[in-house]
């Protein structure tokens, strides 16, 4: 998504035209809700599901830079659907801010979320960079204790080429702490996972390139890459769902 953000900054900049701050990542964010706001209308009736789970789980669900929680609906419908319980966490400033400080704060929610649902562990399905604080925070700051399975999706595990060139221009922490070789990535994969991981990315995504970095050494990796899969796709796609789903329940 990186790409796209800096080369819409430098048109809007340029421009001066646009109501907000195209410097604010909740312009960014309300910008793509619009952009796909049919895609993620949930159906009155969903279409039938895998067999519903004997026991409830939780599942905590993370948004990435600039995504509000809004997105995962369409995920969250077919998750009560197939008798999960999901809690979607949207990090402050949309994930725009220092992603180590971001990997800590994830640990004081999910503390939360175990106290409100009783559970000992929960499973985390987390977007684009919440992929990658929830697998610093797990591999690095105890949440093996507390996290059973961790799947992500389009996932920026080891760094966005174009990071550096969008951070120039917004100015976010996250931009360079996802900068190929920064500190925060360096420590993320300097490790491998702790806890059964999965990384579902697509070969055709606009903004995660190249796809490559969303392989992760020591986890199970899916690649979407018989025909083309939008980066967006991911959220409202029926058919991604169910790899979701079996990756958290297998």
């Amino acid at each position: 998504m990186t790409k796209l953000i800096a080369a819409s900054l430098l048109v809007v900049t340029a421009l001066g035209c646009g109501p907000g701050d195209p410097t604010s990542p909740y312009y960014w964010g309300d910008f793509f809700l619009a952009k796909y706001a049919d895609e993620l209308v949930v159906p009155d009736e969903l279409e039938p599901g895998p067999p519903p789970l004997a026991e409830p789980r939780a599942v905590l669900l993370i948004t990435g830079v600039t995504i509000p929680a809004e997105w995962f609906n369409p995920i969250v419908a077919r998750l009560e659907r197939d008798g999960f319980v999901p809690i979607v966490y949207e990090p402050p400033e949309l994930l725009s801010g220092d992603l180590f400080q971001a990997s800590e704060d994830l640990g004081d929610v999910i503390q939360q979320v175990l106290a409100d649902t009783g559970q000992d562990k929960i499973d985390i399905l987390a977007e684009c960079t919440g992929g990658v604080i929830a697998r610093h925070y797990v591999q690095s700051l105890g949440g093996d204790a507390y996290v059973s399975r961790l799947v992500t999706f389009v996932s920026p595990q080891n760094g966005v080429a174009k990071a550096p060139w969008a951070a120039s221009i917004a100015g976010w922490p996250a931009l360079y702490d996802l900068s190929p070789g920064s500190e925060f990535l360096t420590a993320v994969n300097s490790k491998t996972p702790n806890v059964p991981m999965t990384s579902i990315y697509t070969c055709s995504d606009e903004y995660i390139r190249p796809y490559q970095t969303s392989i992760v050494e020591g986890a199970t990796n899916i690649g979407l890459c018989d025909e083309f899969v939008g980066h967006f796709q991911t959220f409202y796609d029926p058919d991604i769902y169910l790899i979701m789903h079996a990756a958290l329940t297998d």
